[in-house]
């Protein structure tokens, strides 16, 4: 399955990205073995020297920052394949919100705030949480008022990017950043279904925030971002859960034979190969037409949708067809059903996504 996967990827993206892909394998199997996955999500926080490292040794925290701002000058293309690869090992890094809210930042307007913000961010240096939900707003003083109800990595980021409206104007959505250690911001740490993403609810009461940009285009690229950077991540954790299930079924032996003999266990696997496929044509159509520039809200509610039922299907049946073992707390199956489902809540249901589409489509 590795290689497969391997070899659709050197087809479909050119050999840069099969190259990118392999350094980033390389670095989180010597860095953060599902070992070390299991103790940051004992602890409840994330792995800060594997953090340092990927940031230091690789730049991958700037990946998709320009070099003019300290990062590395790619695209979305890129980000959206170390995307994939850290949700394949459940890294306990902050790398999914700090990629958002960079990406977000990007999209607002030029000048002093985003260029004082996003080197941090490029370098590690700065941890940042997104949140483009509903519920928060601003007075003409630039004082945010309201509640994050569930902020990944909430508990440890430095500043929060923000999405809120004026009560005059509630139609002028606008994109802000809050450093997490102004007056009026008080953070409380939640108890997570998935051990390895901490959530947290954040409060806002008349925080002094600046302001990155206005309007609800630029709120709708931020949360289209959001939706691509999450579907990728989804993708790279169904495959893994997939090539988890085909290697078992390679060495289990039941009646003289290996279970992946048997026509059943065949069909599902197949099943769940094109299942995961059409996720991954779906997720990588949205991330390189967000590279090009583009990326529809259409492209990306149908990734939201499609990408993380496919892996909490997966994930459910990587626990079923390891049989009892699939059952133990032992075993990583767990650890990625508990990614897939709350990854599926994130930032909307399915049902959700689907009611957006339709709503586009005018349906």
């Amino acid at each position: 399955m590795a290689d497969d996967r391997q070899r659709y990827q050197m087809t479909a993206s050119g050999d840069e990205i099969a190259q990118l892909r392999a350094v980033v394998q390389d670095f989180l199997r010597s860095n953060l073995p599902m070992s070390a996955v299991r103790t940051a999500g004992e602890k409840g926080t994330f792995d800060t020297r594997a953090w340092r490292s990927l940031s230091d040794s690789l730049g991958l925290t700037g990946i998709g920052i320009p070099e003019e701002l300290g990062g590395a000058g790619h695209s979305f293309r890129e980000l959206g394949v170390v995307l994939e690869e850290f949700g394949a090992a459940l890294a306990p890094v902050p790398l999914l919100s700090s990629a958002v809210a960079a990406a977000a930042v990007l999209a607002g307007d030029e000048g002093e705030p985003r260029a004082a913000l996003l080197p941090g961010l490029a370098g590690g240096r700065t941890i940042a949480a997104p949140w483009f939900g509903a519920g928060l707003v601003v007075t003409g003083e630039g004082l945010v008022h309201g509640r994050a109800g569930h902020v990944p990595d909430g508990a440890h980021a430095d500043v929060f990017v923000l999405a809120a409206t004026d009560p005059g104007s509630p139609d002028d959505e606008m994109l802000l950043v809050v450093d997490a250690d102004t007056s009026g911001v008080s953070v409380q740490a939640l108890n997570a279904l998935d051990p390895t993403r901490p959530i947290a609810a954040v409060r806002f009461d008349g925080a002094a925030s600046t302001v990155l940009g206005r309007g609800a285009a630029l709120m709708e690229r931020a949360r289209t971002v959001q939706q691509a950077a999450v579907a990728c991540e989804q993708v790279g954790g169904a495959a893994r859960c997939l090539e988890m299930i085909v290697d078992y079924a390679k060495t289990r032996h039941q009646f003289g034979a290996p279970i992946g003999s048997f026509q059943a266990v065949k069909h599902r696997c197949a099943d769940m190969l094109v299942e995961l496929e059409a996720a991954r044509s779906i997720a990588y159509h949205l991330r390189d037409s967000l590279a090009d520039g583009d990326g529809e809200p259409g492209s990306a509610a149908a990734a939201a949708a499609w990408c993380s039922e496919t892996y909490v299907h997966i994930a459910q049946e990587t626990i079923q067809l390891h049989g009892g073992i699939g059952f133990t707390w032992e075993h990583d199956a767990h650890l990625h059903v508990r990614r897939a489902r709350s990854d599926q809540l994130l930032y909307g249901t399915p049902r959700d996504h689907r009611r957006t589409l339709a709503d586009l489509m005018g349906l």
